[in-house]
């Protein structure tokens, strides 16, 4: 079986079968690539052939999420790897000044906003700041109206720039408490809620 990647991303992109002859490396890189939704050179991609059955097998069931690259750009290995888990770590600056519920207040005028911030993290609590931290994400709120970080633009998604975005939500003028909800497509990016009550 052959295992191929794509260099630049050394990212896995596709297997071949497991039988008992495999076909020559580039014959098995043509094979995936034309085969795959990610087009290119022939060139920018590689392959390792995998002869143990067994792994093969173990190989085959941990494709696509938990098969990755590791090792160096010359020596490359497959391992299998549970998929690392995001999450959204949201704060804001509007203050709790209810002695017990916890939940962040702000004027029902109609006027003031909370400033909200919203960071990716890992399972270790680290701001993950790289230049691939830039998920989309969704929002929805029951009250209130969500507009960008300046509040001139009302939005119901915001994009993260190394791993942070702000927003600000807006009140209605009536008293209740709003949950903002927000949603993110990547699986592996868990998503999140912030309640603001409008006093």
């Amino acid at each position: 079986m052959w295992v191929i990647y794509k260099k630049a991303k050394r990212k896995i992109i596709g297997l071949t079968a497991l039988c008992d002859k495999d076909i020559n490396k580039e014959a098995a890189i043509k094979e995936v690539v034309e085969g795959s939704t990610t087009k290119g050179k022939l060139s920018g991609y590689d392959a390792i052939q995998v002869t143990d059955k067994e792994k093969a097998h173990e190989y085959m069931e941990a494709f696509p999420h938990k098969l990755v690259l590791i090792g160096t750009v010359k020596k490359p290995r497959l391992t299998i790897r549970d998929p690392e888990v995001f999450s959204l770590f949201v704060t804001t600056d509007a203050q709790d000044k209810h002695p017990v519920d916890g939940i962040p207040e702000i004027p029902a005028d109609g006027s003031t906003s909370a400033l909200i911030t919203i960071r990716k993290i890992d399972e270790r609590f680290k701001p993950q700041r790289g230049t691939k931290d830039n998920d989309q994400l969704y929002l929805r709120t029951d009250y209130g109206i969500i507009r960008d970080a300046d509040g001139n633009k009302e939005i119901n998604s915001v994009k993260l720039s190394k791993g942070e975005a702000k927003i600000r939500l807006f009140p209605e003028a009536a008293k209740r408490v709003a949950t903002l909800k927000i949603i993110s497509a990547n699986p592996d990016l868990q998503d999140n809620i912030i309640r603001i009550e409008f006093i």
